[in-house]
């Protein structure tokens, strides 16, 4: 899994400064089905890899990236600020992941993030 985060974390890093574009579609529980999409438009300042203390009832995910910056998450009555300057992205339990020269796709039990940068 290590492996897998680093290759996300420096393809992250190579984008510092830019507009990502972050489509989260969360599944339902113990299906392949999205029930919630959103989509986050957030101008990348730098990228950090935060290690969690296990917790008991799997509430705390062992890993996070924490993306810091400012963005917007598009809703039906246009685009809103998100609440704080972090985008965090829990990496608990199984993980996937896949990278293209276009960006990159991070694929938990709950979720899965799809990730790429404005072109340049």
């Amino acid at each position: 899994m290590d492996q897998q985060i680093d290759q996300v974390s420096q393809w992250l890093e190579s984008q510092k400064g830019n507009v990502l574009f972050i489509k989260k579609e969360e599944l339902e529980t113990g299906k392949d089905e999205v029930m919630n999409t959103d989509n986050v438009r957030f101008t990348l300042d730098s990228v950090d890899v935060k290690n969690n203390k296990a917790s008991i009832d799997d509430y705390i995910p062992s890993k996070e990236i924490i993306l810091h910056g400012s963005g917007t998450v598009q809703t039906d009555d246009g685009p809103t600020d998100l609440p704080s300057d972090v985008y965090e992205i829990p990496l608990g339990g199984e993980i996937k992941t896949e990278k293209d020269s276009n960006g990159v796709k991070v694929e938990t039990e709950d979720v899965i993030y799809t990730i790429f940068a404005q072109s340049r």
